[in-house]
């Protein structure tokens, strides 16, 4: 392990604003550390119809008050408030963000996180971009020990870091450098698979793993799940749906920021059509169907897509 002041990117405001992302996430940590049986309900439900807990809304606010000290950060919106919020005029970045990712397995304590996406600010309020327009992405995991894979857009390579908090403020420290994802590995995490009832491609990848071999890692949580990818360097994340059971991953909150992780780490994502980065903006509700990991797994999977109609190319 190297023990080091955070410097991740040559831009003043860029680096400030993953700095401020860093002071966010030791402050979740502190407050989600003393959250026993996973907090208490507010009153309250999101725009997307979920019900609110206690460390959502300060998991949010903590974010978005480190941000605003930066100065440079335009606006916000996050999975708990999916509209765009001013924090400062001028400012050079906007910050989309889930505060609280598995949030209702935080009861049983199973490992949760914040996933970070940064873009560059402009007038439309990203409405029209696509994932690759991002600038950085990161996600921090709160579990046994706190960590976040990030990107260096200094170094130009994805890296995990360790937050060490023997100190009263708490330090980062480098634990992984240069995370490159192996394209083929035999471990899956299947999300949505309620659906592979009728989903019939689905459920024949799901088939695939089960009966060669394939490893069954999945927690019910997006941020961990992916995560292990990067610690493990190997394996599939995938999460589709039907009509019936659709899929409710958000675009801008969890799926662009964990594939753009993803590939900058020599993986793959894909959406059913195309990469996940690939993806127009439309709005700040977009949902997302989604597998992100070693990219000879996602070209299987594509193949079966092919192979039943779904994907034409």
């Amino acid at each position: 392990m190297h023990s080091l002041h955070v410097k991740l990117s040559d831009e003043p405001e860029l680096s400030a604003v993953c700095s401020a992302l860093l002071l966010a996430f030791i402050e979740n940590s502190r407050v989600l550390r003393y959250c026993s049986g996973g907090g208490d309900y507010t009153n309250t439900q999101n725009d997307f119809g979920d019900h609110q807990l206690e460390m959502d809304v300060q998991c949010e606010l903590n974010v978005n008050t480190e941000l605003k000290k930066t100065g440079v950060v335009s606006h916000t919106a996050s999975e708990e408030t999916p509209e765009m919020k001013l924090l400062c005029e001028g400012g050079k970045y906007i910050v989309t963000f889930d505060p609280l990712d598995g949030s209702s397995i935080i009861g049983t304590n199973f490992a949760v996180g914040t996933i970070v996406a940064i873009w560059k600010s402009d007038e439309n309020l990203l409405i029209g971009k696509k994932g690759r327009d991002m600038v950085s992405a990161c996600c921090c995991l709160y579990g046994s020990r706190t960590n976040v894979v990030i990107w260096n857009e200094k170094e130009q390579k994805v890296q995990e870091y360790t937050l060490f908090d023997g100190d009263k403020q708490g330090h980062w420290e480098l634990t992984k450098d240069n995370i490159k994802i192996k394209p083929k590995g035999k471990l899956f995490s299947p999300g949505n698979t309620r659906c592979i009832v009728e989903h019939i491609p689905y459920r024949e990848v799901v088939d695939y793993w089960i009966h060669n071999g394939y490893t069954l890692r999945y927690s019910g949580g997006m941020a961990p799940d992916i995560c292990q990818i990067f610690l493990k360097e190997v394996g599939v994340f995938s999460c589709f749906g039907d009509a019936k059971n659709p899929s409710k991953l958000r675009y801008l909150y969890e799926c662009a920021p964990l594939s753009f992780l993803i590939e900058k780490a020599e993986g793959k994502s894909f959406n059913g059509q195309h990469s996940v980065l690939d993806t127009e903006i439309t709005g700040y509700y977009q949902k997302s169907e989604i597998i992100v990991g070693s990219a000879e797994e996602i070209e299987f999977f594509k193949s079966i897509w092919k192979k039943h109609g779904i994907l034409k190319e």
